[in-house]
């Protein structure tokens, strides 16, 4: 993945996370757009996306709608592929002069 694909994934999961703040706060509407989400999710970030599932077990659709999983999920997954700042040499790597 590109870091230009990567941070255009990222903006969609922000919109993700914007959607349930606000429409995803109706109850039943808010948890079918939570599975529907975790789909689209998933196609976007791969298994870690399965988190988001979690955000099912809150019934009501109120509480689940302050924590931005979606965004937290594309943050991780570009953590661990290294799209944030320069990957750092291995420590016995020899340095240049």
């Amino acid at each position: 993945m590109t870091r230009r694909g990567y941070f255009l994934r990222l903006a969609f999961s922000i919109v993700i996370d914007l959607f349930d703040l606000t429409l995803g706060r109706i109850p039943i509407f808010g948890s079918v757009t939570e599975g529907v989400g975790t789909v689209v999710l998933y196609a976007l970030w791969g298994p870690a996306a399965l988190v988001n599932l979690w955000e099912l077990l809150d019934f009501t659709d109120q509480a689940d709608a302050f924590i931005p999983t979606a965004t937290l999920i594309a943050l991780y997954v570009g953590w661990r592929q290294g799209m944030f700042g320069k990957r750092s040499a291995p420590a016995s790597a020899p340095v240049a002069k």
